[in-house]
């Protein structure tokens, strides 16, 4: 079996001699169809991520692909399934193994490709938005990192229920978040970023929806308005933000993390409910999934620097073949 091993921290090789997964109790064989470049791929890589499988492992989090063995009454052989793997039981190989809590099935109309691209990324933001911070329509979010494949979800969910959206990322990326419905632009990089967006919403904003960290997280909270909501996604900023509790305090704010994999252990009902709405907008072709490069397999290092170097937009997906399902 092909697939990408990571034997010492920080790098990985692409092998032809991978072991096949082993169907455990419960579990199911996915025949990977898509596969995702994360950021959370290179930290698994360097051995920086929260969870540090031993080596040697398989590489690879996040999967869209067809069961094709099955000890799970609810993910059948020959259904499409996608979600996470268990951090070292890789999908950046031709067959993965699967828990079915981070497994979730897929309207069988749907692109593998569109369907990774959008679904844990809509996913968390969805619950960000809608499960933790209540968005209201006719409310401002703002959506830091906003051509990438959280920023991109997150413009167009927060455009989905009727807010407001102020959007930031790098100068050469704004016509993204732009063409997804962002009302404002604002290029993060720049030293008066924050105070553009102040001046467009002098009594502040309501909900920053936040996956860098770093100077972004700490600025952003001087935006917040009373009862203002910061929802943490990620630090790709590599930095981790402090907030000082006399100023949540002061101005009634709350700081809202979201991690998916803990709400498919705790909150099946919440996961599910975001998966049906998000499935529902893009079978409607209302949730444009933003994928901007699909590569090989055999290239996914290459694929992965480049999303950790921020040198792409919205959502980068590996195929083993050159050609979407239908």
């Amino acid at each position: 079996m092909r697939g990408w091993l990571v034997e010492e921290k920080g790098s990985a090789r692409f092998v032809s001699d991978l072991p096949e997964p082993v169907l455990g109790t419960g579990e199911l064989i996915v025949q990977v169809e898509a596969a995702a470049a994360n950021f959370a791929d290179r930290l698994l890589i360097d051995g920086k991520h929260q969870i540090r499988p031993r080596r040697p492992f398989v590489a690879g989090l996040e999967v869209a692909g067809t069961v094709i063995e099955s000890d799970a009454v609810d993910h059948p052989v020959g259904s499409l399934v996608t979600g996470l793997v268990e951090p070292g039981s890789g999908c950046w190989a031709e067959r993965c193994r699967c828990s079915p809590r981070d497994i979730m099935a897929v309207p069988p109309d749907l692109d593998p490709v569109d369907v990774v691209a959008i679904n844990l990324n809509a996913q968390t933001v969805w619950i960000g938005l809608h499960h933790r911070a209540q968005v209201e329509p006719g409310e401002i979010v703002v959506v830091h990192a906003a051509a990438g494949g959280i920023g991109t979800m997150a413009v167009q969910l927060a455009v989905a229920a009727g807010a407001r959206v102020f959007a930031t990322c790098s100068a050469t990326k704004m016509a993204v978040p732009r063409r997804l419905g962002a009302e404002l632009v604002v290029d993060n990089r720049s030293d008066d970023w924050h105070r553009i967006l102040a001046e467009a919403a002098p009594d502040g904003v309501d909900i920053v929806i936040d996956p860098v960290g770093g100077d972004l997280f700490e600025r952003s909270l001087k935006l917040l308005r009373f009862e203002g909501r910061l929802v943490s996604v990620g630090f790709t900023s590599g930095v981790l933000p402090s907030m000082a509790a006399n100023y949540a305090l002061v101005k009634n704010l709350s700081l809202m993390g979201v991690f998916w994999e803990p709400y498919a252990n705790h909150r099946r009902d919440v996961v599910e409910r975001a998966a049906r709405e998000i499935f529902q907008l893009c079978r409607a072709e209302a949730l444009d999934p933003c994928v901007t490069v699909i590569d090989h397999l055999e290239n996914a290092l290459h694929r992965v620097d480049d999303v950790a170097a921020g040198r792409t937009t919205g959502k980068t997906v590996l195929v083993w073949g050159d050609q979407r399902r239908g």
